[in-house]
């Protein structure tokens, strides 16, 4: 652009940018920007005028080394000069001399009307936009100064105004800026209740765990659960495990530092903590005696979460099962009532609700020895009758149900009789079923009972 070089040296020297310079009754500030390494940054220049101005030139200087300048372009204000048309002259230089900085000159009308800045603060004139290097370590600063050495020939700092019907120019007040380098932000963070059954709290309500990608080199990282900081890294950790004090939901971030210089939060996510639930008791229990082995078949329904199930006998454990049976085998004693449970747990083995059920054995007895001398004979059908119409006591009445019908009646003591002496019925002489001989169960359950027969166990 030499032909505007050259304008702008005209119109510097022949008065639109007149000599003298007057009170210094304006201020240009050039903003504060953080950007991070291998990024881009904008810096603005904004302007506070007491008076409307025409135009303006500045150099803005920085040191190098750090943040290299690519670009020079017109404010908001500026920009929007001529109607939105922008302004009719327009100076850049990236690369002046005695940089590194930039200058930039702006005339924004030659024909009347003529524009200008209308009088106000935080003007926007000028965009100075800079690349940061890849390398550049968090925590560094580079101030931007403006410079009336920048340009050969050099560029100053000046605002033209028009007071009246003479154009006149003002030193403003400089007020630097700066672009420092930021701290990258850790990414990808991800969270996971790693094991329900760890953390705080008894019952326990869960470990969680964090994972992260670095954005950069870090002297540390802090973990943030709800905002605050609970815990401070080592710069190279890219995960760890928290639990809360008690339950609740936490929402996490990680931050890095570097330099002291602490980066943006990363993304969030988060994880509800609170003990696993127990589950619920059992339903529909049962307990199937076989009455010769004494192995008694207990069932059940699980109900949701049942991780593994524990069978007691009489508070005893004897099985401790998965959480996907519903049965399994009890051995249980000699004749007599037997409490069986069952209970489910969680993944935790924290028990839930328990249902139990009765493991009912027979006393053993012989039958049609009613009066339990150890053999058959007529004095059984006569303790039979006494029973039925004399008012005496059969201790066991499952000896008295001689063919095994489930009752004591006169037919009993009519097939006893007849397997005493021998009386054919029905074609033959009738058997007694078992357990007819020898001690034994009966093989037949029914409703009557034996609370106790002499000679077995």
């Amino acid at each position: 652009m030499p032909k505007w070089r050259n304008l702008f040296t005209i119109l510097v020297f022949t008065g639109l940018f007149s000599i003298p310079l007057y009170g210094q009754n304006h201020t240009v500030t050039a903003s504060n920007e953080t950007v991070l390494p291998g990024a881009n940054v904008t810096a603005a220049v904004t302007l506070d005028n007491d008076e409307g101005a025409r135009g303006f030139s500045m150099g803005l200087a920085h040191t190098g080394g750090l943040v290299n300048l690519t670009a020079i372009e017109a404010g908001a204000v500026t920009a929007a000069s001529n109607g939105g048309a922008g302004p009719d002259f327009e100076f850049t230089d990236v690369n002046p001399a005695g940089g590194p900085g930039g200058t930039y000159g702006v005339i924004l009308s030659f024909g009347a009307p003529l524009d200008e800045i209308p009088v106000g603060s935080g003007n926007e004139i000028a965009l100075f936009n800079y690349n940061c290097a890849a390398s550049a370590e968090p925590g560094s600063v580079r101030t931007l100064d403006f410079s009336d050495a920048l340009g050969s020939p050099p560029v100053a700092t000046i605002i033209s105004i028009v007071s009246g019907t003479t154009s006149a120019s003002r030193i403003p007040i400089k007020v630097s800026g700066s672009v420092s380098v930021g701290t990258p932000a850790p990414s990808g963070l991800t969270c996971a209740i790693s094991d329900p059954c760890a953390g705080n709290g008894s019952p326990a309500i869960g470990l969680g765990e964090l994972s992260w990608t670095n954005g950069g080199t870090y002297d540390s990282i802090e973990v943030l659960a709800n905002s605050s900081v609970v815990e401070t890294l080592a710069g190279s950790a890219t995960s760890t495990n928290y639990s809360p004090a008690g339950s609740s939901t936490v929402s996490f971030t990680v931050r890095g530092i570097r330099n002291v210089t602490t980066s943006a939060d990363s993304n969030s996510c988060s994880l509800v903590f609170a003990p696993v639930p127990t589950p619920d008791v059992p339903t529909g229990v049962n307990c199937a005696v076989d009455q010769a082995t004494g192995v008694t078949t207990v069932t059940w329904t699980n109900s949701a979460g049942v991780s593994s199930v524990t069978v007691t006998l009489d508070g005893v454990v004897q099985v401790t099962v998965g959480g996907g049976a519903t049965s399994t085998d009890v051995t249980i004693g000699g004749p007599g009532s037997y409490q069986i449970c069952v209970t489910g747990a969680n993944q935790c083995g924290l028990p839930g609700g328990t249902a139990c059920c009765t493991a009912v054995r027979d006393n053993f007895f012989i039958r049609n020895d009613m009066n339990q001398d150890g053999s058959s004979n007529i004095a059984d059908p006569v303790a039979a009758l006494n029973y039925l119409f004399g008012g005496g006591v059969l201790a066991c009445l499952k000896s008295g149900d001689v063919n095994d019908d489930g009752s004591v009646n006169i037919a009993d003591v009519v097939f006893s009789l007849n397997v005493i002496f021998g009386i054919p019925s029905g074609g033959s002489v009738p058997t007694v079923p078992d357990p007819a001989g020898a001690c034994g169960p009966d093989p037949t359950p029914d409703a009557l009972t034996c609370d106790s027969f002499n000679g077995c166990p």
